[in-house]
Formats: structure tokens, sequence, C-alpha cells
């Protein structure tokens, strides 16, 4: 079978995690960490790369596909969980983060660090920790429409395009909106058909191309499409009028796995990712992630979202299979 270069790394890629599985996992200093990462690849490369420079400890990673981001690896980690591959689970998102958490495959990890994490961005038994979020935005053409004429909720948006809500921060996002059942119900019954892109860049580029007035997406993707030159902005509608009613921010998220083979390299990582220096990273990539740390969001003040929704994950989680079944019946009938 004749290979392309992209199939070629991500073989070679399992080959390695095979070996790294034959190797003795009592020997961490000579042992290399195995992340499984749903982050968009070239921000993650440049994290594994800054953390052995900076650790000396080797990083080998397995990705997902931009359509089932996260989604794949989730299910792959609960297929694994008796025999763990990865030591550590890096998520663009945060239910797949909290269901592996419910289902024992993520462990406590306690360090100076993570016992000193907010309590609103992590787990009460220390099994995940929520990092540099990105906002849940609408994506509009400002050569379009203006911005005193958009809608100010996010339930008036009904002429909106959306990706698959199965996966990635689009399922996070509609299984938040199950805390709002009437108004939840009523946007998707509502919407267009059909409404449904592949994922949320391709909601972007819906409105780029003039086929969709607005896009439910994240703010990475409008970030990227203003780096292109794009005609594109986003605007931040809220889910209630009182404090604590305005945008959904997603973070990312990072856990142990139970029984890795590499759990001292784990805390190390884990630590690293919740560092002032990761921080920095993602303010300044093309997603510009808010961070999260007073010290680094104060130099990134058009990062800082003043009013973020209040929003219960561990519900949101518990309601996703009920609403995602609401909300695909009304996208595809």
């Amino acid at each position: 079978m004749k290979m392309t270069p992209k199939v070629l790394i991500k073989y070679v890629t399992v080959l390695f995690i095979g070996c790294i599985c034959s190797c003795s996992a009592n020997d961490e200093e000579a042992s290399v960490l195995t992340v499984y990462v749903s982050a968009d690849e070239h921000i993650a490369r440049e994290i594994f790369l800054s953390f052995t420079e900076k650790t000396g400890i080797e990083v080998a990673w397995v990705g997902d596909s931009e359509l089932s981001k996260n989604t794949g690896l989730v299910h792959r980690l609960l297929r694994e969980q008796n025999r763990p591959i990865a030591d550590v689970f890096w998520s663009s998102e945060i239910l797949g983060t909290i269901r592996l958490a419910n289902e024992g495959v993520l462990t406590q990890c306690s360090t100076d660090t993570t016992n000193r994490w907010p309590t609103d961005y992590c787990d009460k038994d220390l099994r995940w920790f929520g990092f540099s979020p990105r906002a849940r935005v609408i994506a509009y053409d400002p050569q379009v429409i203006l911005e005193e004429d958009l809608p100010q909720t996010w339930w008036e948006y009904s002429d909106a395009v959306i990706a698959d809500p199965r996966f990635g921060t689009t399922s996070t996002h509609v299984a938040v909106m199950s805390q709002f059942p009437e108004q939840s119900a009523a946007l998707f019954g509502s919407m267009k058909k059909p409404p449904m892109l592949g994922g949320n860049a391709a909601t972007v580029q819906a409105v780029i191309d003039g086929v969709a007035l607005y896009a439910m997406t994240d703010s990475d993707d409008v970030y990227a499409a203003i780096e292109r030159g794009e005609s594109i902005a986003m605007f931040m509608p809220r889910h209630h009028d009182e404090e604590g009613g305005g945008t959904l921010l997603i973070p990312n998220t990072i856990g142990m796995v139970h029984e890795c083979q590499h759990p001292t390299l784990g805390e190390k990582f884990i630590d690293y990712m919740l560092s002032e220096e990761v921080a920095k990273i993602l303010a300044l990539s093309p997603s510009h992630n808010t961070p999260l740390q007073p010290e680094v969001a104060s130099q990134f003040p058009e990062l800082v979202i003043e009013d973020p929704l209040h929003v219960d994950f561990y519900d949101a989680q518990s309601e996703y299979n009920k609403q995602l079944t609401i909300v695909m019946d009304a996208l595809t009938q």
C-alpha cells in the first residue's frame, strides 16, 4: 500500500507507541510520555517541543481527526481502559473528559499546582483540570450585517449553520443548552434544514462564501479566518440577561489515565500544561485562547471575557444523550 506522508507519520507514530508499550514500565527516566490529544496539531506540536526542551522528556502523541475531534479519542480510551496505552489525555473540550472521569478512565493527579487550581476549572477529585478556554461565538460578515443589528441572544439565531452536534465543542454547547430547555427546543426546531456542516471551520467558511448569514462556532476558527484576510467577525450573544448569562467558555482539559505506565512523567506534563508559560503560548497562538491566570490575562486584555456563562458541566454531561436525541431529531426532520 502506498502511503502519503500524513498517513506515514500516523503509521510510524502507532509503531512507536507499540514499542513504548513493550518497554519496562518502571524505568521512567528512560521512558517516553504518551499523550492522546485532540487540540489542533500545530499548537500541540509547539507545546510538546517546548515541554521536551524544558524537561528532556520525549512525547509520543496520538491525535484525532477534525471531524470527530475528541470523540474518537474518548472512545479509544474507553476501549483501552483495562490495558491503557496513553499516560495523559489532553482534550480541546470538557464533556468527554468528564465522561472518562465518571467511568474510571482518569485518576487523581495531586501536585502543588493541581491542588491550587481554581475549583471552577477542575474536578473535585483532581481527575481533570481545565485551562485556556475558547469562546463559543456567532460568526458573521461585517460587510453584510452591522454589529448593532445582530440579535443579542443565542435563541434568536435560527438562521445560523452549526457543526455536527455529535462532536467536539458543538456537542458541548448543545449539551449546555439543555439547561435552557424551552429556548433550546424552539431554536433547533426552527432552524433551516439542513443546517449542519462538517465542523466549526466549515461553518465559518459558509459565512465567508455567502451561503449562510451566521455560524455557531468557536472563537479560534474566526481568528484563523481573520488571519487569512477574510471578511469575518465574531459576536458573543447572551444565554440569559442575568449576571453569569454571557459567553460560554469551553476549556481545554487534561487528566492522567488510571494505571498509566508513567505517572511521574504525567504529573510533570500536567503541571506544565497548567503553567503560565503554556497559557501565554496558547494566548499568542492562532487560537488566541483566554488565559485563566491573572498575571497572563493582564497581558491579553482583548481576550478577557467579562461575563462568562455560569454553567454546570457535570449536569450538561448527564443530560447530553437526551439532549442530543432531541436536537438531532429537530435538525434532521
